[in-house]
């Protein structure tokens, strides 16, 4: 009794999907991977069907996002999903994420919103209005600020910003916006306590 021939390249060729495809995933498993890498999150409200092909190849995508000296962050409990630089030690690894630059007023908004969300309960949704968070911020006016107008133009900037980047959610209230969870990930401790101490000193010089 003979066997059958076999095709030893079939199951390579089994995804392609264009000549010259020499890809080894499937469909929807190459759109995970590219929404992760494109970011800046993937979450299951939003992206359903990306969300659930993470949980299901989880342990895949971060094997491909790990050859790109990248880590996979999943949350389970708050449904999302995004990629962030790897802690390579000594290792050179260059940069795959695309980088934005922020302002001080960004950076000050994000630790404010950050703030609020860990004090909130885990799994609690955290609203916050966008004029509650330009009175926080007041304290990080310079002393020489007195135009009211450009001071609002920089919050409404940051606060766009961050929305854009889906720090920020739309709710059914205008300007009041639901802070992602993520941000309970996004700053290591060592980070946040840098940018603090610097707060904290502009703090004190405007009160000297």
């Amino acid at each position: 009794m003979t066997s059958p021939d076999i095709d030893e390249g079939a199951d390579d060729a089994s995804h392609a999907r264009y000549p010259g495809d020499h890809g080894e995933l499937d469909v929807s498993t190459r759109r995970a991977l590219v929404q992760l890498l494109k970011g800046p999150l993937i979450t299951a409200a939003k992206h359903p069907e990306v969300w659930r092909t993470v949980i299901r190849e989880e342990k895949l995508l971060r094997s491909r996002v790990a050859d790109v000296f990248l880590d996979l962050v999943v949350d389970d409990e708050n449904e999302i999903a995004f990629t962030r630089p790897a802690d390579t030690g000594e290792v050179d690894a260059p940069t795959v994420l695309r980088t934005e630059r922020l302002t001080f007023m960004d950076t000050v908004m994000l630790l404010a919103l950050r703030h609020l969300l860990l004090r909130a309960q885990p799994g609690e949704r955290v609203i916050v209005d966008r004029d509650e968070i330009a009175q926080q911020l007041e304290m990080y006016r310079g002393e020489g600020d007195t135009d009211p107008a450009g001071y609002a133009k920089r919050i409404n900037a940051s606060w766009t910003k961050l929305g854009k980047y889906s720090l920020l959610s739309k709710t059914s209230t205008e300007d009041r916006m639901e802070i992602s969870p993520v941000l309970r990930q996004l700053f290591d401790a060592d980070q946040v306590a840098a940018v603090e101490a610097e707060f904290r000193r502009i703090s004190e010089e405007k009160t000297q």
